[in-house]
């Protein structure tokens, strides 16, 4: 099985190529320049390097949020296209799921978190279960001092303390590092740098796993998730309020 995954949703656009569950190629950009304008190239190049023409692809997948609100119209509307255009398969991943599996195993808790300005954060709990990692309760839209109550919480319910830990993966991790080693000491760990970005291979592992089980999502259903509202759409509200 051939899985062509997107992801859109930060500042670094990224694509990979996945056959079965083995990386057949990768590309990622953070130069600055729209999605719009890099995203197709790294497509084109992506399958030009494999050898390998996009009508061969099975399943189209992308990170559906949360994220840039232009960003994951893009890839979005990218994977609809194509997948459309080839009645092929489609698979929307949530961003912070993506985060999760940039972390081969840990044993504790992992924490993808982004930062969302201003002291606010967006983020996803997940243990690992089954050799993957699952999401702990909701979706988290707070300031990271909610966030690092609700961690200790989760933390104090574990019946091994040698087990009570976190790993933080995501751009929130980088903001909010002092943060969380104050409240969590030795019990916080950080994903290395490079794990820390939005990465199409993660987004294409999730869509594997789903695949092999017949897992997929309807084109009229596979939209973005947001948790918030945009800046615009909050300002436009205050106006009319």
């Amino acid at each position: 099985m051939k899985i062509l995954a997107l992801d859109t949703s930060g500042g670094n656009c990224s694509a990979c190529l996945l056959e079965d569950d083995k990386i057949v190629s990768e590309f990622s950009l953070s130069a600055g320049v729209t999605h719009s304008q890099t995203l197709l190239p790294i497509v084109d190049t992506l399958n030009q390097f494999s050898n390998i023409d996009i009508s061969e692809v099975d399943v189209f997948a992308c990170s559906t949020g949360p994220g840039s609100f232009t960003g994951l119209r893009i890839g979005i509307a990218t994977v609809k296209g194509f997948a459309l255009s080839l009645e092929k398969k489609v698979i929307g991943v949530p961003t912070l799921l993506g985060l999760a599996y940039n972390i081969p195993y840990f044993d504790g808790l992992i924490c993808s978190v982004l930062d969302a300005k201003n002291n606010n954060v967006y983020a996803g709990i997940y243990r690992y279960q089954e050799g993957v990692p699952v999401l702990v309760g909701d979706y988290i839209t707070e300031s990271s001092d909610k966030l690092i109550e609700i961690l200790e919480e989760k933390m104090g319910a574990f019946v091994d303390m040698q087990l009570a830990k976190v790993m933080f993966v995501g751009n929130g991790a980088i903001t909010y590092r002092e943060k969380f080693v104050a409240a969590f000491g030795k019990q916080a760990h950080f994903a290395s740098f490079s794990f820390n970005r939005e990465l199409a291979s993660s987004i294409a592992l999730v869509a594997w796993n789903r695949a092999k089980n017949g897992d997929f999502d309807d084109y009229d259903t596979l939209v973005p998730m947001y948790l918030k509202k945009s800046q615009a759409e909050r300002m436009l509200e205050g106006e009319n309020a």
